[in-house]
């Protein structure tokens, strides 16, 4: 049982997250492939200049990680 109600909202944004990954890789992505379009479409549709720049420099930031 979830203990939280943050606990239940990771878990939904989780959930919904992998089917749109299934969704995607159903018409033919790979799961990779459907990462990276959701990674794009998220930059897409954010809106301030401010948050954009810095989930680039975050995404930017975890690309360099090469502990995985």
């Amino acid at each position: 049982m979830m203990s939280t109600v943050g606990d239940y909202k990771t878990a939904k944004v989780r959930e919904i997250i992998e089917d749109t990954i299934s969704q995607l890789c159903a018409v033919g992505l790979t799961s990779d492939g459907a990462a990276a379009l959701m990674v794009i479409q998220g930059m897409i549709r954010i809106e301030d200049p401010q948050r954009r720049k810095d989930m680039a420099a975050f995404a930017a930031e975890t690309a360099a990680d090469t502990i995985d």
